[in-house]
């Protein structure tokens, strides 16, 4: 080694987790040691030594490499030596500007001594740099995706993967690292959301309730240094409202990867699509009951698109247009009438008010007041004639009645089966007769459509005994019925009821240009 020109060395020493867990010889001291040989034997002037220990080297915003090269803008050192290239980094864009640009400019030399690389050496070239970047990047790359998989298998196996809880939990320390249990104060907060936003508060209101009633913010609660303190700072977010709301875990379904790095080489996250977060039914106790957070995202996904400033309306989200498939809004017009100033809510397709110019829909305009009247009245009915088919279950109570009317609706069904295969005996030899020209076309019509008539009609008496029969041999009573029926008399007690109740009762409500109304309910009779 020429040593004509005086080197002010500074050695850097990095290790990130990765590398300890594969292999002891990269550790610090062995790393210290072998450079610390080379500079004796060269008669080098060490000047100082950098550190970045327990960090990646897919990124080079560390706090050693960072003072490394603010000594070299300042002068104080000139050349640089690493144990091999890997220590400089693992990201292969950084690593080689640093070692084949930024360096060079600098007139700083640089050495990797155990992949043979001297950047003053003018027999070598960029060749075995560039291959050493791509190896280093690689490996991590590598690692990375082995790691992933690892976790990933864990998580759908139920063990809780994060290093923070879910807000609402906490880590079962000592005991379970991967373990949750539930964290009483905090999931106080979690219940009280569900139940603001099921009575009808929107995300934003909610937000702001909490906030005005100085309710700590998540990463205060679990003593979180997150970035710097800002202004906004202890104020909750409507992002933190809406992941609550929508996050599983709290129905007791360990719910993971709903973010994800952008690149193994980045911090960054972004929201991770629904079909790839990874859910452990099951895994963990559930604050909020599954009924509850299902009406929740129901809730959830008519209001997502509201405006908190708007008025509160009983059919917000429920209202939908036929002819576009598109929300149906609500709103106020607002007009004066000798002096007086008058006001009326109404509907109005939404995609038709945004694009009205290009006649992508018709108005549908309603007036809201009346089709809530209506809408809730129907329900009504509906509701009623639901308890009276539902009734029939009262009857399975006694064995005895039970038995008799199984073995009359068996008879029902039998005489109904037989009737069913006479009218095909009669289609047949009406259509014979039609053939062999003893009835004219008008005739054979006409008759062939009252038989067919008479056959759908006791067809349709058939599958509503089968269902009947399938009731009692399977003691009809489901949880799903009892459910629907206490659901129904709360509705029934109500002059109005809350969104809650109404998401229980109906999917939604559509709407066509000829102003018709359809309610599609999620309750059924049973038969």
């Amino acid at each position: 080694m020429n040593t004509n020109e005086t080197y002010k060395v500074g050695i850097y020493l990095r290790l990130s987790r990765d590398d300890e867990k594969d292999d002891e010889s990269q550790s610090i001291s062995n790393q210290r040691d072998y450079i610390m040989n080379y500079i004796i034997r060269n008669n080098l002037m060490l000047i100082d030594e950098y550190i970045d220990d327990g960090v990646s080297g897919t990124q080079f915003d560390r706090n050693g490499w960072n003072r490394l090269i603010e000594d070299i803008e300042n002068g104080r050192i000139n050349m640089v030596i690493t144990k091999d290239t890997s220590r400089l980094g693992r990201n292969i864009s950084q690593s080689l500007y640093y070692s084949t640009e930024y360096f060079q400019e600098k007139n700083v030399r640089y050495i990797a001594l155990t992949d043979g690389i001297d950047t003053f050496d003018k027999s070598q070239n960029t060749d075995m740099l560039m291959f050493k970047a791509f190896y280093n990047e690689m490996y991590v790359k590598d690692i990375s995706t082995k790691i992933k998989a690892t976790l990933n298998s864990q998580k759908r196996n139920g063990k809780f993967m994060g290093g923070i809880a879910p807000y609402g939990y906490e880590r079962n320390l000592p005991y379970d690292k991967h373990e949750l249990i539930i964290n009483e104060e905090q999931a106080t907060i979690v219940k009280r959301i569900y139940d603001l936003f099921i009575n009808g508060m929107g995300v934003k209101k909610i937000a702001n309730l909490l906030t005005d009633e100085k309710v700590p913010i998540p990463s205060i609660q679990k003593n979180l240094n997150r970035g710097v303190k800002s202004s906004i700072y202890g104020v909750w977010q409507e992002t933190t409202i809406s992941d609550i709301l929508t996050n599983p875990t709290y129905k007791g379904d360990l719910t993971q990867c709903r973010e994800y790095k952008v690149s193994y080489k980045s911090k960054k996250r972004r929201k991770n699509d629904r079909k790839n977060w990874i859910i452990a039914k099951g895994a963990c106790p559930a604050i909020i009951d599954e009924e509850t957070f299902n009406i929740v995202q129901d809730m959830y996904s008519k209001n997502k698109n509201r405006n908190d400033n708007s008025l509160e309306y009983l059919l917000r989200g429920f209202l939908v247009c036929k002819e576009c498939g598109h929300t149906i809004s609500i709103g106020q017009a607002k007009w004066s009438c000798n002096g007086v100033k008058k006001t009326k809510n109404i509907c109005y397709c939404n995609f038709w008010k945004k694009f009205s110019r290009y006649d992508v829909c018709t108005p549908h305009r309603l007036d809201y007041d009346e089709l809530e009247t209506e809408i809730l009245k129907d329900i009504r009915k509906k509701c009623k004639s639901y308890l009276k088919t539902s009734n029939f279950e009262d009857l399975l109570k006694n064995n005895d009645k039970m038995n008799k009317i199984q073995l009359d609706l068996e008879k029902q069904l039998t005489k109904i089966k037989n009737d069913i295969n006479q009218q095909t005996i009669f289609v047949d030899k009406l259509y014979k007769d039609k053939l062999k020209g003893l009835i004219d076309e008008e005739m054979f019509k006409r008759q062939y459509n009252n038989l067919t008539t008479e056959t759908l009609n006791l067809k349709k008496k058939a599958n509503e005994i089968e269902t009947k029969l399938y009731a009692i041999k399977n003691k009809v009573a489901n949880k799903d019925n009892m459910r629907y029926t206490n659901i129904i008399k709360e509705f029934l007690s109500l002059k109005k009821p809350s969104k809650k109740l109404l998401s229980s009762l109906i999917d939604k409500i559509v709407i066509d240009e000829e102003q018709n109304v359809n309610i599609c309910y999620k309750i059924k009779p049973l038969y």
